[in-house]
């Protein structure tokens, strides 16, 4: 029984794919970074070298770009670009009443300005105000049909609020006119996974993302994870890549421990499992996990050991003092094995395995 609910268990990726999708959901703001900083260093180099700017200047001080359109604004106070910028600066710094006072400001001046229209849809949407960011955002798209920015921050707020027909529309428009998105192919994916079910089609999209960019570590993750749930052992060399790129990101580890572990790749699996738990020293899960390979090959002492691991890092985990009552109880140890299992129980009092255990052993 314990063998055959503990596959169920660790067969389940749902936790892992929720994981995915709550990042995948804060991407926009994160977006087109490097393109704000470089509009927001042109103003600065076109303002900063005015006559006046010049004068004021103090030798060996470094200005932020903060400081620097401060000053700009100060000298052009009606310049709603100035203001915008100067708002997504500060949304950076998470000083969002600043950002949103200077947007606000921006946006009474020339709300019809495509940067004053993109950087407040950012700041709402960092607030948690998606309405209005999907207001300003569409507002930019309907005087700039073709801006693949304004469209793809709406993309990624309509897949964060679940409006899969939409974002899906956005996203074939942008595809349409620029087909080596690779952003765009990887939200394509995740869409046709969550609107259609279509693991293969989403696979298919995902994969195109990852043959434009090939560093693109969400798009290896996803892969790893979809092709894990189906079974393919090729979820590893996905997995194995992404570690590549950032080989201390726990979530990698564990999703990597886990490729292993399925396809019965005990000794990798371990490693991975134990690199996850230098990392997090609290990774239950890992611990739970290493706990059962050592049950499949019936080290039930080491097992134990584990599983008294997850039951430290997590005393709330049902499963970890199950695991731990099942290596007791093939230790001979039956006391022990019932007071695992009765703790299980009373964390979850629904879960049949602790149930079945206990009238097992006479004592349910």
């Amino acid at each position: 029984m314990f063998k055959d609910t503990s596959y169920q268990y660790l067969k389940s990726v749902s936790d892992t794919l929720r994981h995915l999708e709550s990042y995948i959901n804060f991407v926009p703001i994160m977006w087109n970074k490097v393109f704000l900083k470089i509009s927001v260093t042109c103003i600065l180099i076109v303002g900063c070298s005015s006559p006046d700017n010049e004068k004021t200047a103090v030798p060996g001080h470094m200005t932020s770009p903060v400081d620097s359109l401060t000053a700009l604004i100060k000298q052009n106070p009606d310049n709603a670009v100035y203001l915008a910028e100067r708002a997504s600066l500060l949304l950076d710094q998470r000083q969002f009443k600043e950002a949103l006072d200077d947007i606000e400001r921006a946006w009474i001046l020339d709300s019809n300005h495509i940067r004053v229209q993109l950087i407040r849809g950012d700041v709402y949407y960092v607030l948690n105000r998606t309405r209005t960011s999907r207001d300003s955002w569409l507002k930019c798209v309907q005087s700039d049909p073709s801006n693949e920015v304004c469209r793809m921050r709406l993309a990624e707020l309509y897949l964060a609020v679940r409006d899969l027909e939409a974002a899906q529309e956005h996203l074939k428009i942008i595809l349409e006119n620029n087909a080596n998105n690779a952003t765009a192919h990887f939200m394509m994916g995740v869409v046709i996974r969550d609107l259609y079910g279509d693991t293969n089609r989403a696979l298919l999209s995902i994969q195109r993302s990852i043959e434009i960019k090939e560093d693109y570590i969400d798009a290896l993750d996803m892969m790893g994870v979809l092709l894990t749930a189906k079974g393919d052992p090729l979820a590893i060399k996905y997995l194995q890549n992404a570690l590549n790129i950032n080989p201390n990101q726990h979530d990698l580890l564990y999703k990597t421990g886990y490729a292993y572990m399925r396809f019965g790749k005990f000794n990798e699996a371990l490693e991975m499992f134990t690199k996850a738990t230098i990392v997090n020293p609290q990774d239950d899960q890992s611990y739970f996990n290493m706990g059962f390979i050592h049950v499949e090959i019936q080290k039930y002492d080491v097992a134990r050991d584990y599983f008294d691991k997850a039951v430290k890092a997590n005393p709330e985990s049902f499963k970890a003092y199950y695991g731990r009552g099942y290596a007791h109880e093939m230790l001979g140890n039956v006391r022990a094995a019932i007071e695992d299992y009765t703790q299980a129980l009373a964390l979850n009092p629904e879960y049949v395995p602790a149930t079945e255990s206990l009238r097992r052993l006479g004592r349910f």
